[in-house]
């Protein structure tokens, strides 16, 4: 049977959600508000990758857009971009999100919620990614026709065509109505889900919160994620440059740490690489995560210059990635956006 979340699944997704999200994957006083309001309006039913029928079709609830550029995006967005997919006759029996994130690891609660929908724990990935091609578990390479439904205040939009274009059009909307748009996208099967995204990750995320709020606050909390997630604490220092642009519907930038040694993070939303001596050290999907300097996990949108910060590494053997992240032209627009290489350092984990 599908298992009741808690109000202290809500907490410890909120902050699991946030650790996996490696610097992107939202706001988590957004997705604790989105929990809470999803248990208002009567409770969640978390369907385990085990019990869900492989023949039931699922959609990704997602938010997609620069952190920084939240606009006004509001819950029942999140409930129309599903409507208007019902609306264009897209058939489907379940919610997925598209990733874990402090906000996105609640994707689907609320229209799940509101609309009797049950959230199937089989994410498109276990991590956040900066792109819904990255969340899209490789229907790229398939005959696939995508749908998604995009809404913001004062916009919506349903968009037909190749997973490409349809992602570059929601990514377009959020780029000219400087806003995260609430998106509904794409049903699949379960069958499909299991072998090519990542069984599992939201109930990973709540045990990973649970292990750190089991530890109270501070280094030992930080220290406790990166021993549950199999990685390593690499470094407590403080952030000493830093530089953040809003490009093409993503927040792309650099900052640098200093504490024993220096590290230069880039991010696209997400942390793509990390830098130490003038030698690549991690590169997407390895998890790059912070911490503030009381040990509270952050996305990359809430920091700044002076900030003290702990720097966490996952290696991408030790998370749940969805096979979204496994295909070389998946990085193209990534690459580009941040200005440096991450294919060529991902040789032996790519599926040609």
């Amino acid at each position: 049977m599908p298992r009741k979340v808690t109000v202290e699944d809500v907490e410890a997704l909120a902050i699991g959600g946030t650790i996996l999200g490696g610097g992107g994957g939202g706001w988590p006083e957004e997705g604790r508000a989105a929990g809470k309001l999803a248990m208002e309006l009567g409770g969640i039913e978390l369907w385990s990758p085990e019990e869900t029928p492989r023949e039931w079709n699922v959609i990704t609830i997602a938010a997609l857009g620069a952190p920084t550029q939240k606009g006004e995006t509001k819950a029942r967005h999140f409930i129309r971009a599903v409507q208007m997919l019902w609306e264009a006759g897209v058939e489907f029996d379940g919610v997925i999100a598209a990733e874990n994130g402090g906000h996105n690891s609640f994707g689907g609660w609320i229209p799940a919620a509101a609309l009797g929908l049950p959230v199937v724990d089989i994410p498109g990935d276990g991590r956040a990614h900066p792109t819904a091609m990255m969340g899209s578990m490789g229907i790229h390479r398939i005959d696939y026709n995508s749908v998604k439904a995009g809404v913001t205040e004062g916009a919506e939009m349903v968009s037909w065509g190749t997973l490409q274009r349809t992602s570059n059009q929601i990514r377009f909307m959020a780029g000219d109505c400087k806003a995260l748009i609430a998106m509904a996208r794409d049903p699949i099967s379960v069958k499909w889900c299991l072998e090519h995204g990542a069984p599992g990750a939201i109930q990973q995320a709540i045990d990973l919160g649970k292990a750190y709020l089991k530890a109270k606050k501070g280094e030992a909390a930080v220290k406790a994620a990166a021993k549950f997630l199999g990685g390593e604490l690499k470094e407590k220092g403080k952030i000493v440059e830093m530089m953040t642009e809003a490009r093409g519907g993503f927040d792309v930038g650099y900052m640098t740490i200093k504490g024993e040694r220096t590290w230069e993070l880039g991010f696209v939303n997400e942390y793509m690489t990390m830098d130490s001596g003038g030698r690549r050290l991690a590169t997407f999907p390895d998890l790059m995560t912070t911490f503030n300097a009381e040990g509270d996990p952050v996305t990359s949108a809430a920091l700044k210059q002076g900030d003290g910060v702990y720097l966490v590494n996952v290696p991408k053997e030790s998370i749940k990635v969805g096979d979204g992240n496994r295909y070389p032209e998946i990085y193209e627009p990534v690459e580009k956006a941040l200005g440096k290489p991450m294919v060529k350092y991902l040789k032996g984990f790519l599926k040609q």
